[in-house]
């Protein structure tokens, strides 16, 4: 009957594709050095080491992102085999760690595009936020600033759309940025946030102390991080 044969054919291809399916969406747990928070990133990603960053540093087409790392402070999280062979078309995250902790003002949204503003003056980007949020992330539902990020550098780094998490957790701020490509970000953006449903901190969020927890507190590293970016820019563009 010719049902059956269709049925076997149905039953074959489907077979074959729940493999590559399911590859594509196992996960792996990743915990920072200083043991702070923990989440699930897509299997086979590692931490960047700041020798490779700089190796990463020499390459053009290498996301800025990619090109600086000091563990337990900035770094990025991925497929750093790929990006050592050239491939830099799949996501990433990028972390960035400090120690004061920082609470919410009703003008967070203002604040944070002030500072990307003042980081983008600095480093030579171009930095455009939309769909600006407070919301509850993670396992233990802490308060959080999110937000997309379209980042422009100037040539050759390409651009990259990010999904930024801004949380407190313990005494430390902690920015989860989950960059990739604009193009893919469309497709990628739901995993981030199946990922981000996964993120535990060790230690709960303290309560505000004053004016001093502000939101721009934490970005003065981010602000260190495009400066020195922009001068490794400088030094690739200078021996050209």
């Amino acid at each position: 009957m010719p049902v059956r044969p269709l049925a076997t054919a149905l039953l074959t291809t489907t077979c074959t594709l729940v493999p590559a399916t399911a590859q594509e969406e196992v996960l792996q747990p990743f915990r920072n050095q200083g043991e702070s928070f923990q989440l699930q990133l897509p299997a086979g990603w590692r931490q960047l080491s700041p020798n490779e960053a700089r190796r990463l540093g020499d390459n053009p087409a290498a996301p800025a992102a990619l090109t600086l790392a000091q563990p337990r402070a900035f770094y990025a999280v991925g497929p750093v085999e790929a990006w050592l062979a050239g491939d830099f078309r799949g996501p990433w995250l990028y972390v960035v760690e400090q120690d004061s902790e920082w609470h919410l003002d009703d003008d967070y949204a203002e604040v944070l595009r002030t500072s990307w503003r003042e980081k983008g003056a600095a480093s030579g980007e171009r930095h455009e936020l939309t769909e600006i949020d407070r919301r509850p992330v993670g396992s233990q539902q802490v308060e959080a600033v999110v937000a997309i990020r379209h980042c422009t550098p100037p040539p050759p780094r390409p651009p990259s759309t990010c999904l930024d998490v801004h949380a407190p957790a313990g005494g430390q701020q902690i920015t989860l940025s989950f960059q990739c490509p604009p193009d893919a970000f469309a497709a990628w953006q739901p995993r981030f946030r199946r990922c981000l449903d996964t993120l535990t901190f060790a230690r709960p969020s303290r309560k505000a102390k004053g004016l001093q927890d502000r939101l721009w507190t934490p970005l003065i590293t981010g602000a260190v991080v495009s400066l020195v970016l922009f001068g490794l820019y400088k030094h690739t563009r200078g021996r050209r």
